[in-house]
């Protein structure tokens, strides 16, 4: 296996060097803007992933505005209470990609995120105050209570 050293350098020479490698990156957000998102933005990436998981990404990523407004906007409190039948309007929404499984899992992990919410004030301060050094651990918890958010997902 190679060294990062070496696939760093292997993709910066492709990428224009070490400085147009690394601006493509994303910048992580600081714990306090990481607070102050929405739990619905939480949710909305969950979502996403799950969704990406098995399919062209750029679909998924073309698709999303329908994915949001099929959804709600993705609202934990109000997706966690969702009855089946509002499932069932979901799978018959062409709009969106119709995954049963996946569909529950957005409803399933609506109810994570509220839980965290009651816990911790809001699931995005829960997320926010997760140490930095801990990303397995995070990772750990997210696949045991969320749903398809283990692996590649989360």
């Amino acid at each position: 296996m190679d060294s990062f050293a070496r696939i760093f350098a292997r993709a910066a020479k492709r990428k224009g060097g070490p400085g147009a490698l690394e601006s493509l990156l994303p910048v992580p957000k600081s714990d306090k803007a990481l607070a102050r998102l929405g739990d619905d933005r939480y949710l909305s990436q969950f979502a996403k992933s799950i969704f990406q998981a098995g399919f062209v990404w750029r679909v998924v990523e073309n698709k999303w505005p329908a994915f949001e407004e099929a959804f709600g906007g993705f609202e934990p409190s109000r997706i966690a209470a969702w009855p089946d039948e509002e499932l069932d309007r979901l799978l018959r929404d062409t709009r969106i990609i119709r995954n049963g499984t996946k569909i529950k899992a957005v409803r399933d992990n609506a109810v994570f995120l509220g839980a965290l919410a009651r816990e911790h004030g809001s699931a995005a301060r829960f997320f926010a105050a997760w140490p930095a050094t801990d990303i397995v651990g995070l990772l750990d918890v997210m696949k045991r209570r969320g749903q398809r958010l283990g692996g590649m997902t989360s």
